[in-house]
């Protein structure tokens, strides 16, 4: 069994590297949550089951960030947002740094809605300048109700900050 720690390696910028050697299927959600128990006692988690686990926002300005693990591939959701990962050490560890990104002040969740709600998502990251953000990745509901005024919501969890650690 490998070794793993939760720290970021993606965008460049930040200077920490993850480490994630071979994990078999079912273990994913178990390191994760002994990492969080160890390294940061204070976030509120639950294991749903072997296979899912749900990580809780300190407030209402924050998201659930909801993670999948499956023989073929892993996903992880912020909020309603979600991302796909292929079940092999290239997946895994990008899971882990959307994961610190979700968990820390270098990720937010943007909500487009109209009329109170809420049909598109995107997750966006601090850009490397440390002021713009920038998107990676989109999705969204049909919404048939595009006369309606637009309003954006934004959902930032600071349960870490990586650049500690």
């Amino acid at each position: 069994m490998g070794t793993w720690k939760l720290i970021c390696i993606f965008p460049p910028y930040l200077p920490y590297t993850q480490t994630l050697d071979t994990i078999e299927v079912g273990e994913l959600i178990e390191k994760i949550s002994k990492n969080l128990k160890e390294s940061y006692p204070e976030i509120k988690f639950r294991i749903d089951n072997s296979e899912e686990m749900t990580i809780l926002p300190k407030d209402e300005n924050g998201f659930e960030i909801f993670i999948q693990e499956d023989e073929r591939e892993h996903t992880i959701h912020f909020g309603t947002w979600h991302f796909h990962f292929d079940n092999d050490a290239d997946g895994k560890n990008e899971l882990l740094d959307y994961l610190t990104f979700g968990m820390s002040k270098f990720g937010r969740l943007k909500a487009y809605l109209r009329n109170g709600r809420e049909y598109k998502w995107t997750f966006e990251t601090l850009a490397e300048d440390g002021v713009s953000w920038e998107s990676a990745g989109t999705m969204g509901l049909m919404n048939l109700n595009f006369l309606a005024k637009k309003e954006i919501k934004y959902y930032q969890n600071q349960l870490m900050d990586p650049m500690e650690k």
